[in-house]
C-alpha cells in the first residue's frame, strides 16, 4: 500500500502534486475553523443559563418561551398564506447549459416582523433581523411558473424534483416553543413635553365644562370667578394629575435583537435547545475527525514527496 502511494505521489507532475498539496492545506484550514467555531457555539449555548424575562439580566441571554404575534396583527407567509410569526421564502430557477443543471436564486423574502416571546414571568418582543433561525416547517416544491409559490405546496409538485421553479418555504408557526439566545434590553417609554402639555390641555378644557364640579377648590377668594393666577394653580394641579395617570400606564418593553458583539451568537430556534447543542456537537466532531485525518494524509505526503524542493 505504502510502496504503491509512494510510486503514484513519484510519479504524479509538480504542478498538479503542489495543487493538490494546498488544496489539501486550504481544506485543512476550514475544517479547524469550522470545528473550533461549532465548538464555541455548542460550549456557549450549552454554559448560558436560561433566563426568565421579567428577571433577565441586560446583554446577552438565552429565553424560551411561546412565539406570538404582536397585538397590532398576523404575519402570513407570501407563499402560502399560512399564520405564522417568522417565514422566509425563496424562488429558485432552473437553467441548463449542455448536459449541466443548477439552480439560481430569483427571489428571497425574510420576514422582518417583530413577533413577541411569552414565558410564564412576561413578554418579549423580538427583532428577527441578522438572526440564524432554526425553523418548525421547511417544505420544497416545484412548479412550471414562479407564480406557482402562491399556491403554496398545493399549487405544485411536492419534493419531486419536476418543474423549470423550485420553491422553499420555512417557517415558524404562532404558539411554537421558541429557543432564543441574543442581547436583550429593557426601554421604558418616556412621555414628551408635548404630549404632556397636550393632555394638561384636554384636562383643563375638561374642568372647565364642570366647572362647579372641578374648579371650585381653585377659586381661592371665593368670588365665584377663576382669576389669573387661580388658573396656574388649575394648571399646576392638572399637570401632576397627568404625570400621576402617565406613572401608571408607563410600562417597561423588553426587547431581543442581534448583539452588537458580532462574535456572540444571535439564534431563534424551534428546534430545542438540546437537539442543537447535540447537532454542534456532532459538526465539531466530525470537523476535527476530518481535520485529523487530512493532517495526517499532509504528513505521510510531505515525508514521501516534499511538494517544493528546500
Amino acid at each position: 500500500m505504502l510502496s504503491w502511494l509512494e510510486s503514484e505521489i513519484g510519479q504524479m507532475p509538480s504542478m498538479e502534486y503542489l495543487t493538490l498539496y494546498g488544496v489539501g492545506i486550504v481544506l485543512l484550514g476550514f475544517l479547524v475553523f469550522f470545528c473550533f467555531a461549532s465548538y464555541r457555539r455548542f460550549r456557549f449555548m450549552d454554559g448560558t443559563a436560561t433566563s426568565k424575562i421579567r428577571s433577565a439580566p441586560q446583554g446577552h441571554v438565552e429565553l424560551k418561551g411561546l412565539g406570538e404575534w404582536l397585538p397590532d396583527g398576523a404575519i402570513l407567509s407570501p407563499f402560502s398564506n399560512s399564520r405564522c410569526i417568522w417565514y422566509h421564502c425563496t424562488i429558485d430557477k432552473r437553467r441548463r447549459s449542455g448536459k449541466r443543471t443548477t439552480w439560481t436564486n430569483i427571489s428571497d423574502q425574510r420576514s422582518d416582523h417583530l413577533f413577541r416571546l411569552v414565558d410564564d414571568t412576561g413578554e418579549c418582543v423580538v427583532d428577527p433581523d441578522d438572526a440564524h433561525v432554526i425553523a418548525e416547517s421547511d417544505r420544497t416544491w416545484y412548479g412550471n411558473s414562479a407564480d406557482a409559490g402562491k399556491l403554496g405546496p398545493a399549487g405544485g409538485l411536492l419534493g419531486l424534483g419536476f418543474g423549470k421553479y423550485r420553491f422553499r418555504e420555512r417557517l415558524i408557526r404562532p404558539a411554537t416553543l421558541v429557543y432564543a439566545l441574543g442581547a436583550f434590553r429593557t426601554v421604558h417609554s418616556n412621555p414628551s413635553d408635548e404630549l404632556v402639555a397636550r393632555r394638561v390641555e384636554d384636562l383643563v378644557k375638561q374642568w372647565k365644562l364642570q366647572p362647579q364640579r372641578y374648579l371650585r377648590e381653585f377659586d381661592l377668594d371665593r368670588n365665584g370667578k377663576i382669576q389669573q393666577d387661580e388658573w396656574q394653580v388649575i394648571r399646576a394641579a392638572a399637570r401632576k394629575q397627568v404625570l400621576a395617570e402617565i406613572a401608571r400606564e408607563q410600562r417597561e418593553h423588553h426587547v431581543l435583537s442581534r448583539p452588537l458583539d458580532r462574535k456572540h451568537p444571535y439564534i431563534l430556534s424551534a428546534v430545542a435547545e438540546e437537539s442543537l447543542v447535540l447537532r454542534k456537537k456532532i459538526k465539531a466532531y466530525l470537523a476535527g475527525g476530518s481535520a485529523f485525518l487530512i493532517f495526517s494524509a499532509l504528513v505521510v505526503m510531505y515525508s514521501i514527496r516534499a511538494p517544493l524542493p528546500l
